[in-house]
């Protein structure tokens, strides 16, 4: 698959730099070809339980191409993630390549390539942006103004919900997805519905909003909904422990992006959004784990100095799931009373030059796993590499 992806790549920019000359002619249209190869490799060591562990930090490469003539374009993109350590372990949630919220163990085994993203679309201009595949959602649209850590963060918003990359609800990367997107103004929309063709004895099976607008340059106010359409017999014969409808997920946020300092917050309520392992204790096999659902609320902060080679941050993020609306659920399942995540993050990054940095970033936890277990704080030291290049070539027909 990476040699695939490469010889896609070199193809594409061979395609715009040598063929544009034998199909240029004059006339007063013109045909405009962007290809954009791009890469974001990242690893770090990271200390926790008085132990040190090479990892992962979810690098990348990906290509966007863009062919335009007039105001019509058309768009397609892919993004594999690199896993070029074999570490078993990583603390960055982005970087989960799971299968999604019913399909608890179908997540992708630790190869070199995993996919992460992979669409198409047509560009209206004014009229918009529409396009299909697997693809950034709208409900991240808002929950990214607070995920904006080299490690850490992004565990307090609902998007890579059960430890999934958020493709089936939606939420993250969303699976099947048709989306659209435009801007009026200062105020930027997005619509998303899901078809993944499941059993779920509905048309679509999800969809959602999202809504922002920029107060000045740089200052936005924003919100998303979302909301997954599950099977009816799925909710109503209770084959997932604390399912009582469908989930829905709401974000409300803001954010600055300016030259010397940057600053964002984020407050979501969930509704059978997420899930978790409960333990119960059966008399002939002991402590016995499974899978529940559960609602939740969640604040996100960010905050973020910069200098001219060096930048600081720092950030919070808290999850309260709401034990008591599964107190309800038959039989001997529990989520432990203490299950929170509860984080302050600080951090540091150096840029010795605009493509590379040195990062450091140290989570403090204080909350609890669902079982009942402490979480890690973790420490952790590292380097990035970001790469792109714009191969552009325009051409009368």
């Amino acid at each position: 698959m990476g040699r695939q992806f490469y010889l896609l790549t070199v193809s594409l920019i061979l395609l715009v730099t040598y063929t544009a000359p034998i199909y240029a002619q004059t006339g007063k249209d013109s045909l405009e070809i962007l290809v954009k190869p791009y890469a974001s490799l990242r690893g770090h060591m990271a200390v926790y339980h008085n132990k040190m562990e090479l990892q992962e930090n979810a690098s990348r490469i990906g290509v966007e191409l863009n062919i335009k003539k007039g105001k019509l374009g058309f768009i397609a993109g892919g993004e594999v993630q690199l896993n070029m350590f074999r570490g078993s372990t990583s603390f960055n949630v982005d970087g989960s390549l799971s299968g999604g919220f019913l399909h608890v163990e179908s997540a992708q085994t630790q190869q070199v390539f995993g996919n992460r993203l992979g669409y198409l679309g047509v560009d209206l201009g004014k009229l918009g942006v529409i396009t299909i595949g697997k693809q950034w959602s709208v409900y991240r649209d808002i929950t990214s103004y607070t995920d904006r850590f080299n490690v850490f963060g992004a565990r307090a918003s609902a998007t890579f919900i059960g430890g999934t990359d958020g493709g089936e609800t939606g939420t993250g990367r969303a699976d099947q997805s048709l989306i659209y997107r435009n801007r009026l103004g200062p105020v930027h929309i997005g619509g998303q519905i899901q078809a993944r063709g499941s059993n779920n004895d509905k048309f679509i099976d999800g969809f959602g909003v999202s809504i922002q607008y920029e107060i000045i340059d740089g200052f936005f106010a924003g919100a998303a909904y979302n909301r997954a359409l599950l099977s009816k017999k799925l909710i109503k014969y209770g084959e997932m422990a604390g399912l009582t409808g469908q989930p829905s997920y709401f974000s409300l946020g803001t954010k600055y992006i300016g030259t010397t300092f940057d600053f964002s917050l984020l407050g979501v309520i969930q509704k059978n959004g997420d899930f978790s392992q409960s333990s119960y204790l059966d008399p002939a096999l002991g402590v016995m784990r499974s899978t529940m659902v559960f609602d939740a609320k969640g604040i996100e902060v960010f905050g973020k100095y910069k200098f001219d080679k060096f930048s600081v941050l720092a950030g919070y993020n808290l999850y309260v799931p709401d034990i008591k609306n599964t107190e309800f659920v038959p039989g001997p399942y529990r989520l432990d009373p203490g299950f929170r995540k509860n984080d302050f993050i600080v951090g540091a990054s150096y840029h010795p030059f605009s493509f590379a940095q040195i990062y450091s970033e140290q989570r403090i936890s204080m909350g609890k796993t669902s079982t009942g277990e402490k979480e890690s704080s973790v420490f952790t030291l590292g380097l990035r590499i970001d790469l792109s290049k714009t191969f552009n070539k325009k051409f009368d027909l």
